[in-house]
């Protein structure tokens, strides 16, 4: 199967805010989140929108546990280069319960790799957020690394340090190993996003989605990933063939229905897959720039009722974002509203749900508070 076409946004700052946005639902949704962040220019403005959302109180991350994706070997915490204090500036005022660094500086670099390891290794990681290199990396797992790798030493590609060398003040003063979260941790995650902006890196992206998987390009062996989303701006994506939404102003939400009383997983119910071919038939109609899939997320055990439906769409070149928060319509509504004003020039919504689903317009009639125009889509099932 193809892999999804990303969500293409006009600008780099819209694809750090929804990133930002995309963090803080999941945060929501599951306040003891297992997470790894990305550092990097790119993803700037998603600590931004993170700090801000810490700041009003609406970002539930006390409980939370936070782990570093990789550091420079040789660089300890305190120094201002290390990815480590990147992290604390970043993340100024948002308050997570545990935080799980890497100690560039660590006397025996192995030891510290298979400590994190054995960290991350405790739980499943329900969340990571990636940048894309410009060979195709992702966290340091530079061109070559092994799809099973764990942590681990790396030694950096040249394109790697020379991006690097603005901020260390010359090629001659960047690191040439680093530590890094291997790929094999990044496949076993709940959920990845991948936020990639710029013309350097439209190469990389295309080799990523269209070239064959492989160790030349690390980025490609996530590609089949079930719950992998890709926000990129239309430098990015450049070298790749449009999708027919891409122009679009129209987002599409999908609200999700759970068998009621049949498991803990609260699995979707063939109401659900109703909704979901329904809005296939309207994105074949005519195709939106995105798609948002929302429905209850609070099980005790299983996949939410958006990643089950993530699971089940078919259509690869309209991309699909999942909102995870939402306890119930009106949350559902709520929720996936952040994600469309963060996707930018939506004027249209059109809404799916079941023809008995009598309160919807209700629950989105606020949307035209913000002048997006509404329309809703009916499914006649059940």
């Amino acid at each position: 199967m193809a892999p999804e076409a990303p969500l293409v946004l006009d600008h780099h700052l819209r694809v750090a805010l929804l990133g930002g946005e995309l963090v803080a639902n999941r945060l929501r949704a599951r306040p003891g989140l297992r997470l790894i962040l990305p550092t990097g220019h790119t993803p700037l403005g998603m600590y931004a929108a993170l700090r801000g959302h810490a700041a009003d109180g609406s970002l539930p991350s006390e409980q939370a546990t936070l782990f570093q994706l990789d550091e420079y070997l040789g660089l300890g915490p305190a120094d201002e280069r290390s990815y480590r204090a990147y992290l604390r500036r970043e993340l100024e005022g948002v308050h997570f319960g545990t935080v799980y660094g890497l100690d560039g500086s660590a006397a025996d670099p192995d030891a510290e790799c298979a400590r994190h390891q054995a960290r991350l290794d405790e739980a499943q990681i329900n969340l990571v957020v990636l940048g894309l290199g410009r060979d195709g990396h992702v966290a340091f797992d530079e061109p070559g690394s092994p799809v099973d790798a764990g942590v681990r030493r790396a030694r950096l590609h040249p394109t790697t340090r020379a991006d690097a060398a603005p901020d260390f003040g010359g090629l001659e003063h960047v690191p040439e190993e680093a530590l890094t979260v291997g790929l094999r941790t990044l496949l076993a995650a709940r959920e990845l996003v991948m936020l990639v902006s710029g013309e350097s890196k439209a190469q990389a992206l295309r080799a990523m989605l269209e070239d064959e998987p492989g160790e030349r390009c690390p980025a490609s062996l996530l590609r089949e990933h079930p719950r992998l989303t890709i926000v990129c701006d239309t430098a990015a994506a450049g070298l790749l063939p449009a999708p027919a939404g891409r122009s679009s102003d129209r987002a599409v939400i999908v609200l999700g229905h759970r068998e009621p009383g049949v498991s803990v997983e609260h699995r979707i119910s063939d109401e659900t897959r109703a909704r979901l071919r329904r809005a296939e038939r309207d994105c074949r109609r005519e195709p939106p720039r995105a798609v948002i899939l929302t429905g209850y997320t609070r099980t005790p055990k299983g996949l939410s009722e958006a990643e089950q439906m993530k699971a089940e769409w078919t259509l690869v070149d309209v991309p699909a974002v999942l909102e995870d928060a939402g306890r119930n319509t009106a949350e559902n509504a709520s929720r996936s509203l952040p994600l469309i004003r963060a996707i930018g020039d939506v004027r249209r919504v059109t809404v799916v749900s079941s023809a008995w689903h009598v309160r919807v317009p209700y629950f989105f009639a606020p949307y035209r508070n913000f002048g997006l125009r509404l329309s809703f889509a009916w499914a006649f099932h059940g």
